[in-house]
Order: C-alpha cells, then sequence, then structure tokens
C-alpha cells in the first residue's frame, strides 16, 4: 500500500524540484540528466515531444536549451506517494506569459542506492 508522505518527507523531493529548475534556468543538460536513471530506458511524454531513451531525453534538452523557447514558471507544493523504492510525485507548473499557464507534471522515481531520480515524467496542460 502506498503512503502520501507529508512534511519533512518531502524534503528529497523539493530537492529534485529546485535541482530541476535550476538545470532549466542554467540550460545544464548534464546537470539535468543526472536527475533521471542511468540505464537506457527513462521515458518522458505529452506536450508535443515522446521520448523513451536516455539518448533521446538527453538531446531534446540540448535541442530545448540552444533554442530560444524558454519560459519562466513556479512549481506547487508536490503530492509524493511512496510505495517502498518507489514514488510518484504530481506537480504543477504556473507558466508565466503563456497562453497555457497550468501545466500538469507526474514523475515516477526510483530510489537508487539512497538517491531518488526520475524514471519517467509526464506533462499535460491541466484541466483546470
Amino acid at each position: 500500500m502506498s503512503t502520501r508522505l507529508e512534511g519533512e518527507a518531502l524534503a528529497p523531493f523539493l530537492h529534485i524540484i529546485r535541482q530541476y529548475e535550476r538545470c532549466i534556468k542554467d540550460k545544464d543538460v548534464d546537470g539535468m540528466m543526472s536527475l533521471f536513471v542511468d540505464d537506457n530506458e527513462p521515458h518522458s511524454f505529452g506536450l508535443h515531444v515522446n521520448l523513451s531513451s536516455r539518448s533521446a531525453i538527453e538531446q531534446r534538452y540540448n535541442d530545448y536549451f540552444s533554442s530560444e523557447d524558454g519560459f519562466e514558471s513556479e512549481t506547487e507544493t508536490p503530492v509524493v506517494y511512496l510505495y517502498g523504492e518507489a514514488a510518484c510525485m504530481c506537480t504543477q507548473l504556473n507558466v508565466k506569459g503563456h497562453e497555457n499557464p497550468k501545466v500538469r507534471v507526474t514523475a515516477f522515481l526510483e530510489n537508487h542506492s539512497g538517491k531518488w531520480l526520475i524514471r519517467h515524467q509526464h506533462f499535460s496542460p491541466s484541466p483546470e
């Protein structure tokens, strides 16, 4: 049975969100890829592109960071469910100055030797 995390138990997941945001701001591909599992089976789906390999995700960040398609956003406090060495994190991005200002983000994470890494992420327009 999964457990919804609260309070201090959210700290590792808030840390991942801060790292992710820093990598976006700094256009840091290596830092971004350090947040994903090391094997070749991470997945990223939604909002224009579906990627199913580490190399495809890395190329997407390289392309994105070298383009002019930047945006500013604020991330809401996530809801995190823990099940053993796996976690599901759901949050919403509030994108500044965009026609669809709310984006729902769902990430499935795995604990690898004490470090939480992204196995799967999904972005979609928020129904709100």
